[in-house]
């Protein structure tokens, strides 16, 4: 009986998969096809696949940011829709909305003016710079429409809506994928354009992707609506409250995904050649932590949802057993992972070392797969419940002054290889789950902020 806080019954499971599965099946159609799009640029040669591994450092930077505002936006509009306050939720979707546009712009004014500075912060080798540079030159103008549709996705994920994420993501990956078959290599007439043409695939993916979203928007159909005057006559005292906590979380996002590149830099300061298969093993993962994805999600939802309704000791409870299921799941998924490992490499046409290397690296982020996902699963607890400070350090905080700091004073300082190198700054994560257990237990993150925000 004394193991019963732990686990949930059928009813609670049932809620928690009906929240999950559908964006797990959203995440699993993306990160299946960024895995085909992986393996066709990779059949052009371990230079086209560093320099897109590259170029799209500098998009994971933005991507990290959009994340934190639509998720710091999504935490509040979980908690309002748990209050049934329609109008505050759409007021914090058209805030996020102009907040998004202003980021999009920001970043492709950068790739515009500065893109070979961008690319020389992670690679001086010009073959990979010069590849880069292709590369960035049709992408950047699919920063502005990525914007738009990853707010809308997150929004309507905040209050249960993730069907139709789903029909539009199978349709946006669909095209990608077609498109890069018909680009990269040169078929049905086209002539080959290697990194272009996955650039110019992408571009016009995400195009499709945004007008679909404007269009359910200006439908009205899907709970949110497109308010052009209301992302411009904002109401400011609910966005400047909503804003001081908000701002901690997507601070968050950019500093942990800063942190993420200055990783990827001393791996190719200690080892260019073999950075190809950390973006083959990158890919892999994520198709695996599409569970996790859900899941993150689902505690989000459901921790928001009660905090929101002010059941506290209920969102309590919920989280635990959320946490238990996360962790009991991901220790399954290293199973199966761990058996594949020697079979991925063979999809690519890759060189034998680069091929060795991606076997030896699945196995090590294997290994740390419940380490990750139960700080994961703590991460969305805290965020659901707006515990930004305690967010900041243990996620973006331990990473800088961990992962950050050991992977550059030991690329700079030692001559040890990538593959140590690897495994030590994976193996962090089992120090930052005592890190994550303490903000958890403490339970700052137990609060009803929308009855903060009327206060």
């Amino acid at each position: 009986m004394r193991f019963k806080k732990f686990f949930g019954t059928k009813a609670f499971y049932k809620s928690v998969i009906l929240i999950a599965l559908p964006i797990m099946a959203q995440q699993f159609v993306t990160s299946f096809v960024n895995l085909i799009d992986n393996v066709m640029i990779g059949s052009v040669g371990s230079v086209a696949l560093t320099s897109v591994t590259v170029a799209n450092k500098f998009y994971l930077i933005f991507n990290s940011t959009l994340f934190g505002l639509c998720g710091a936006s999504g935490i509040f509009i979980a908690q309002y829709f748990g209050a049934k306050d329609h109008r505050k939720c759409q007021e914090v979707f058209d805030a996020n909305m102009l907040f998004s546009l202003l980021s999009g712009l920001l970043f492709t004014l950068m790739v515009i003016f500065i893109p070979v500075q961008i690319l020389q912060l992670f690679s001086k080798t010009p073959a990979i710079v010069d590849s880069g540079l292709s590369y960035l030159n049709f992408i950047k103008y699919s920063y502005l429409p990525y914007a738009i549709s990853m707010t809308c996705m997150m929004a309507l994920r905040s209050v249960g809506i993730n069907k139709i994420q789903l029909k539009i993501g199978i349709l946006t990956v669909a095209t990608n994928t077609c498109l890069n078959y018909i680009l990269i290599f040169g078929h049905f007439g086209f002539k080959p354009m290697g990194v272009e043409g996955a650039a110019i695939a992408t571009l016009i993916a995400r195009l499709v992707e945004m007008v679909i979203y404007l269009v359910l928007l200006m439908k009205k159909k899907h709970y949110f609506r497109l308010d052009i005057n209301g992302m411009f006559h904002l109401n400011k005292d609910l966005i400047s409250r909503l804003m001081i906590k908000a701002l901690p979380l997507t601070i968050n996002e950019i500093m942990f995904s800063l942190g993420n590149a200055m990783i990827f830099k001393s791996y190719i300061r200690t080892d260019e050649f073999l950075v190809a298969a950390i973006s083959v093993v990158d890919t892999v993962m994520n198709i695996a932590f599409i569970i996790f994805g859900g899941l993150s999600s689902a505690v989000a939802i459901m921790i928001g949802n009660k905090l929101g309704a002010n059941e506290l000791e209920e969102a309590r409870q919920n989280s635990l057993k959320l946490i238990v299921f996360g962790a009991m799941v991901a220790v399954v998924i290293s199973g199966i992972l761990i058996s594949f490992s020697g079979i991925i490499p063979k999809i690519y046409n890759l060189e034998p070392e680069i091929n060795q290397a991606i076997t030896t690296m699945l196995c090590i982020k294997s290994l740390m797969i419940p380490f990750y996902v139960i700080n994961v699963c703590i991460f969305f607890v805290l965020r659901a419940g707006g515990d930004a400070a305690s967010t900041l350090i243990m996620d973006s905080g331990f990473l800088w002054g961990a992962s950050v700091l050991f992977s550059t004073l030991l690329s700079i300082f030692t001559p040890i290889p990538l593959i140590p190198l690897y495994a030590i700054i994976e193996s962090l994560d089992i120090f930052k789950l005592f890190v994550a257990s303490y903000f958890y237990r403490k339970g700052h993150w137990v609060r009803n902020m929308t009855l903060e925000v009327e206060a």
